[in-house]
């Protein structure tokens, strides 16, 4: 473990140095270039773990990071301005659905700098004089993430390119790619998990990188999305029931307390799949937005127990706060770990405030340290994935079954869930993704799955606005548009996406 770190900092520390092919922004250079590297198999080893650096880098970034991009759109219903200076409220994330543009949206440059990389390990895998083994190993690491990567481009924007070469030099097309359709980008995602499948056994076991499990969960979660949401009929999920079976669904795969998931200092644990790897060197992440500026935080209660940081962008509106409290009356044992609230203000009258008590770092000092994980995928989601599975199948008690080892952790009580009508079986699914997965970034894509979104308020000065209202006049309303840049360097071959500007 601590060599899989340590190359993590010298791929991170080697991507600093290199220059940018304009429009995807691909960073390039020495580590990309045949006549300098790939001679050594030390090259091929240091090489993979990078891809995950640049991966860490994207979705750890202010903007571009798994919150934004997978719960926050969600709206006011989950998650709203700071409490106290309502910070969010002119950041371009929380911007109306229906006025957000090209303008005011976030990039990609990140995760195709990612993409090139993995691009750059097949090219040359063979070519490093390294062992069979080692061969195989860097090229499944490198399929598994560049299907990661076109899995999350193909849902937040649908119509982007698709480069399957590195960039190594500027005059290359890779450099001003065509659009492609969603159907063209997902197809590339099956190609190239049909083509990690190959190599699976090769694939190892540091859940940093990618494993068979974590391959299984990304495969199960596609072929969910490609029969919900892009009507690619049944055999997807006959393909997503495969995957889930090939993980084995029990709640032996999940920790017996559920803070103990996000314990900093439990790192890697049972319950994780698939995490990128975060810590004092390489402290990062969304989190620092739930925590709140300490001039507005009572001395004694600054992280003890609100976390501290230099401002709070996001916080849980007060229909979410009295949601919790209700559930934790009911014995729900969660909510402590995904929410704080109590009178710790620094003003005279003492108001309530709400934080996130969830991934917060490192509270020892005067103020948060954010070196827990980031993490992608847990076992708790092939739970939920699976009673998704088998509610689109009309296998409504199967569906139970599987919330009821969710709900067992949670409520101590066996059982919870019995009714085997349709209507309340997806009410319970979106009910449990709700209070399971909060600001872990994953809860807007199981909502688009379900078709729960539609009934969801984003944010907005209009109540009655949903995103089926929304769809009236934006028919890809649940895409990202793409940023102006983009269409701007290479015209005629990217374009905004129908309904945005």
């Amino acid at each position: 473990m601590k060599k899989t770190i340590r190359i993590f900092l010298v791929a991170a520390l080697a991507s600093l140095a290199m220059s940018s092919c304009d429009i995807l922004d691909i960073e390039y250079g020495m580590s990309l270039n045949s006549t300098t590297m790939w001679k050594d198999p030390s090259d091929l080893e240091k090489s993979v773990p990078g891809i995950y650096s640049r991966l860490r880098s994207y979705f750890s970034a202010n903007e571009c990071n798994v919150f934004y991009l997978g719960e926050i759109r969600v709206g006011d219903s989950v998650w709203g301005p700071s409490l106290e200076s309502k910070v969010a409220d002119n950041f371009k994330i929380a911007c109306r659905h229906s006025t957000l543009t090209g303008s005011s949206t976030i990039g990609w440059s990140g995760l195709y700098s990612t993409i090139d990389q993995a691009n750059a390990v097949l090219k040359y895998a063979d070519k490093c004089n390294a062992t069979q083994d080692v061969v195989d190993w860097a090229r499944a690491q490198a399929y598994f993430a560049r299907a990661y990567c076109y899995f999350w481009a193909g849902r937040i924007w649908g119509y982007c390119p698709v480069n399957l070469l590195p960039v190594e030099s500027t005059d290359q097309p890779e450099c001003y790619p065509d659009q492609k359709t969603p159907a063209e980008v997902f197809a590339q995602v099956e190609a190239d998990l049909e083509a990690c499948e190959a190599l699976l056994s090769s694939l190892g076991t540091s859940k940093y990188l990618g494993t068979k499990d974590a391959y299984y969960m990304l495969k199960a979660e596609y072929a969910l999305w490609m029969n919900r949401v892009q009507e690619g009929g049944d055999s997807y999920l006959t393909m997503a029931e495969d995957a889930l079976n090939a993980i084995g669904i029990s709640g032996s795969k999940l920790l017996s307390n559920y803070a103990n998931v996000f314990d900093r200092t439990n790192k890697c644990n049972a319950e994780i799949v698939f995490a990128l790897n975060n810590d004092v060197n390489n402290k990062a992440g969304y989190q620092e937005y739930f925590c709140h500026p300490s001039n507005l935080v009572a001395a004694a209660y600054r992280n003890n127990p609100v976390p501290i940081s230099s401002t709070q962008w996001w916080a849980q509106p007060q229909s979410m706060v009295d949601a919790y409290k209700a559930n934790e009356a009911a014995g729900d044992t969660r909510v402590k770990t995904n929410l704080g609230y109590g009178p710790y203000s620094a003003a005279a009258d003492k108001h309530e405030m709400t934080w996130c008590n969830k991934l917060r770092g490192d509270m020892s000092g005067s103020k948060i340290v954010h070196d827990n994980d980031l993490i992608y995928y847990r076992y708790a989601y092939a739970v939920m994935m699976m009673a998704e599975l088998k509610y689109y199948k009309k296998d409504y008690a199967g569906a139970n079954a599987a919330l009821n080892i969710i709900a067992k952790r949670a409520y101590g009580v066996d059982d919870k869930y019995t009714s085997t009508k349709a209507e309340d079986v997806l009410k319970n699914i979106v009910f449990e993704y709700t209070f399971e997965f909060p600001a872990e970034g994953m809860l807007w894509f199981p909502l688009i799955r379900t078709g729960a979104i539609w009934d969801y308020v984003p944010n907005s000065e209009r109540p009655d606005e949903t995103f089926r209202t929304l769809k009236e006049k934006n028919p890809n309303i649940l895409l990202w548009p793409i940023a102006n840049g983009s269409i701007n360097k290479n015209p005629g071959k990217i374009h905004q996406i129908e309904g945005w500007s």
